[in-house]
């Protein structure tokens, strides 16, 4: 008997941890979304370990280099330079 109660004592605790990581997992793919759908403002400042492609991710803008003719070498980005973000 005592085994038998230890088996769903078990699964049981097996279940809960599987909904908690699949509740966690949830919550994280959701947060990722609402960041990716939130366009940065109309003028980004760079940051230390930014390039054109992370900014171009982070804010969904893929005209970065044509708005900003300031850039004459795309690796040219360093922290504190400053982009105009075009508005969808």
């Amino acid at each position: 008997m005592k085994t038998v109660a230890m088996r769903l004592v078990s699964l049981l605790l097996i279940l809960q941890v599987a909904f908690f990581v699949y509740g966690q997992g949830r919550r994280l793919r959701e947060q990722q979304q609402q960041q990716q759908q939130q366009p940065c403002d109309e003028y980004y400042v760079a940051e230390e370990g930014d390039t054109l492609q992370t900014i171009s991710v982070k804010c969904n803008n893929i005209f970065i280099l044509e708005d900003n003719p300031q850039i004459d070498d795309s690796d040219d980005i360093g922290p504190g330079t400053v982009l105009y973000m075009r508005q969808p």
